[in-house]
């Protein structure tokens, strides 16, 4: 017996305490040539508990909590054995993080988990299969590295998770993007396989298809994108950041100027850098927060001032991101600022996107408190995103800006049923309605003949910054004294003149 409860693993800190501890019992007892059987079965069971604790911080240390797959940490391990060829594959899921925002944190770890279980299924046993802490996907694929068989695989997998995921009332159509990093063809450090297969991945997401090999010009690129985030921290503060607007054209008014206003960045030494470069950096960053609250602040001030400068009502639509609108304090964060401006709540538009929407429950009573100070609400990009339109009617919005895929290809002498239908439901639901990306007269035309409240777009104007706009609304007053449209034509031309 003492020979059995001394053949116990030392396999950690706890063991050693536990053989201790047992040591010393088993000395106590033997002097008193006593050893009871309840005292042997409290010792079992505590080496049964001890062991059971000892697994299950294993466990949390080598496998994921929600997927059950193993994670980065235990993946490392697996890469560092040595085999000839391998290839590393990191699989990430579009929008995974607004589809968080939007549905909540269970539901978004229901879908991972239904993520992980489709990829099990499709793949063959030896791939070995992991989710980093990123909430991306890895594979590893030992004795292989030809890119052709590994770029099939590739496509496969991207037509298997392109199936919708169905969760409760909600189906999601989601895409992946896939980062490929070979061993030894293009990494020759078997520890660098994992990060060189995210660069690739970060790259697969700006190609058609989806798929990206890793090439030593990626990490300088990243390193550039890198200093281009730490410039962005001082724009701000440096004054680099200035608002352009680009007018809506109301269709069906003359009395009110609509404008949407748009940030960009002037670096002093890489010049004017697109939002498209930017703006996820400041996302990923956390920057699109103070960088928000300027945008809203300067436009306030800004439209005021031109409001004050023409004698006639301005209204400026401005962006927001998902991470201002769930500010505990955003509501009165908006109420300062218009305070601060003086510039009325019903000149104030405030664009949100759908998919910070679909999370009802949270988002519904920022948007009613948003209502209560005056300001209104538009859908951005409507039909970019969600297919649901059940939450259309629950949603304190009052306008609909239909997404630029949607005109793109109207043709003045065709019907074009989907933009119709579109327009149709809006107004049924007492919607403004303003039509974005107008290129050509076809499409403007078509428009002009449809219940489409304003568009936007090219063909109206570029977006124009305010320092002109101003000049320009100074020249007209010194030129007709007054700016005043007595018909609708008019009102295009002072549109034209303000904006050119």
């Amino acid at each position: 017996m003492i020979f059995i409860l001394l053949n116990i693993q030392l396999t950690s800190i706890y063991g050693i305490i536990f053989s201790l501890v047992i040591i010393a019992q088993i000395w106590l007892v033997s002097s008193v040539k006593l050893l009871p059987q309840d005292v042997v079965q409290k010792l079992e069971d505590t080496e049964k508990s001890l062991k059971k604790a000892e697994n299950e911080k294993y466990y949390l240390t080598f496998y994921d909590g929600i997927t059950k797959l193993p994670n980065e940490r235990l993946l490392l391990e697996k890469v560092k054995e040595k085999t000839t060829e391998k290839a590393v594959l990191v699989i990430d899921i579009n929008r995974l993080q607004a589809i968080k925002s939007s549905i909540g944190y269970s539901c978004s770890n229901y879908l991972l988990k239904m993520i992980a279980e489709r990829l099990r299924q499709h793949l063959p046993n030896d791939y070995f299969i992991g989710k980093l802490h990123e909430d991306q996907f890895v594979l590893l694929i030992e004795n292989q590295n030809d890119q052709s068989v590994i770029e099939s695989f590739c496509n496969k997998l991207i037509e298997i998770m392109a199936q919708p995921f169905d969760i409760h009332h909600y189906s999601f159509n989601i895409s992946i993007n896939i980062g490929v990093a070979m061993y030894p063809e293009n990494v020759q450090i078997e520890e660098n396989l994992v990060k060189s297969a995210q660069l690739a991945m970060l790259e697969a997401t700006n190609t058609l298809e989806h798929i990206g090999f890793y090439k030593p010009s990626m990490l300088l690129k990243r390193e550039e994108q890198l200093k281009l985030e730490n410039d962005l921290y001082k724009a701000v503060q440096n004054k680099e950041l200035h608002l352009y607007y680009q007018p809506q054209l109301n269709l069906k008014t003359k009395q009110l100027i609509s404008m949407e206003a748009l940030v960009r960045w002037k670096h002093p030494e890489k010049g004017l850098i697109p939002p498209a470069d930017f703006i996820p950096l400041a996302e990923e960053s956390g920057l699109i927060v103070p960088i928000g609250k300027w945008v809203l602040e300067t436009a306030c001030r800004q439209t005021m001032e031109l409001q004050q400068l023409i004698q006639r009502p301005i209204k400026v639509a401005v962006n927001l991101s998902r991470k201002q609108l769930v500010q505990d304090n955003f509501v009165q964060i908006v109420e300062n600022i218009l305070e601060a401006t003086k510039l009325a709540p019903e000149y104030l538009q405030l664009e949100i996107t759908e998919s910070m929407t679909m999370n009802t429950k949270y988002v519904l009573p920022i948007l009613h408190d948003l209502k209560k100070l005056g300001v209104s609400i538009a859908l951005d990009d409507f039909g970019k995103g969600y297919s649901s339109l059940a939450y259309l009617r629950d949603l304190p919005i009052d306008c609909l800006k239909i997404d630029r895929e949607f005109v793109k290809k109207v043709d003045e002498n065709a019907q074009e049923p989907l933009l119709d239908m579109i327009i149709s439901m809006a107004k049924h639901l007492n919607l403004q309605v303003v039509a974005e990306g107008i290129e050509k007269m076809e499409q403007f035309n078509y428009l002009l003949n449809s219940e489409c409240d304003a568009v936007q777009g090219f063909l109206i104007s570029k977006p124009t910054p305010f320092e002109s706009i101003k000049e320009n609304c100074k020249r007209i007053i010194d030129e007709y004294k007054i700016i005043q449209c007595s018909i609708q034509s008019h009102y295009y031309g002072l549109i034209k003149e303000i904006f050119k």
